[in-house]
């Protein structure tokens, strides 16, 4: 077994590491599916484990820490999984586009979100393992530090705590955990590449990017960023678990308060349905203007008889 390093957190007081101590009890030792990181409840009841149908919405709302995702130097400006409640996972119960948006609740709050969603297919994300043999730059091990924007492979380190990957167990050589496939990230912040020094060696750049290697999980990714706001949008993702990971990207700034919502885009024919009934109404408004507005006997003004 690798012994622990002992170090402390990167930005953290001494108090704070006893607070993250207990938010890492179980990374003692390895073992697997040790609930590496742990995943949050959504609002209004919904639980850590709620079914989107195509219609429905799911919503959180929390405090972001300002450099968890990217841009903190004691982590080489590489991903924090452990600081603050920043995981969520949905199961999609069937094909639709999807559309994740992450923005403050005040819409003038100074922060720069990003956002990574994952795959894990037919079963939920387990939490990961917590102690792979992977270790950063900085010298801090996964999933205290990972790699956020890269792709779940055997070849990219800092994402070996989340995958399918033969580095953990007690001889090492047992699969860590059981998520499939990194979809897409956005970020608004400022980008952080490999050349000037990421935890990972890995590019994280500004922008909404598909680092999807299949259509397996969705058929196309889009999406676009803000001065505080991030979002994707997922083209008839594909039903299954799926996984995400957000917070801040730039050093500095508060800790703040923001909305992550999950949107299942109604089906298509329910869409049409509904545009239908509302251009019916439509119409039935239109001629129910004209008919008020009428012209009576001995009414001919063109302004009594005009629509509104």
């Amino acid at each position: 077994m690798r012994a622990r390093t002992g170090r402390r957190a990167p930005g953290t007081s001494r108090g704070s590491c006893i607070v993250l101590a207990g938010m890492l009890a179980t990374a003692s030792s390895f073992s697997l599916a040790e609930n590496g990181v742990a995943l949050q409840n959504w609002r209004d009841g919904a639980g850590a484990f709620p079914s989107l149908s195509p219609g429905e919405r799911v919503e959180a709302v929390g405090g972001m820490p300002g450099s968890n995702y990217a841009g903190n130097p004691r982590l080489e400006n590489s991903a924090w999984a452990h600081l603050g409640d920043t995981w969520w996972r949905f199961h999609l119960t069937a094909a639709t586009d999807v559309v994740v948006h992450l923005a403050p609740v005040d819409p003038g709050a100074a922060f720069k979100p990003g956002l990574t969603v994952w795959a894990s297919g037919d079963t939920s994300f387990d939490g990961g393992a917590s102690d792979p043999d992977e270790v950063a730059v900085n010298g801090w091990d996964t999933p205290h530090s990972f790699n956020a924007v890269g792709q779940v492979a055997d070849d990219e380190k800092g994402t070996w705590w989340m995958g399918g990957f033969p580095h953990c167990g007690e001889s090492g050589d047992q699969p860590c955990s059981n998520m499939k496939e990194t979809l897409a990230y956005a970020m608004s912040g400022p980008q952080r590449l490999a050349t000037e020094g990421t935890g990972w060696n890995e590019d994280i750049l500004w922008g909404v990017h598909d680092v999807s290697v299949s259509d397996t999980y969705e058929k196309g990714i889009s999406g676009n960023v803000g001065g505080n706001w991030a979002r994707l949008v997922f083209h008839d993702m594909q039903p299954g678990w799926y996984v995400i990971f957000a917070g801040g990207t730039e050093h500095g700034l508060p800790v703040t308060d923001m909305r992550l919502s999950v949107t299942a885009v109604p089906e298509p024919q329910s869409f049409a349905m509904l545009l239908a009934g509302l251009g019916l109404l439509g119409a039935m408004s239109r001629r129910y203007r004209i008919h008020r507005h009428a012209p009576g006997p001995g009414k001919n003004s063109p302004t009594n008889g005009s629509l509104s």
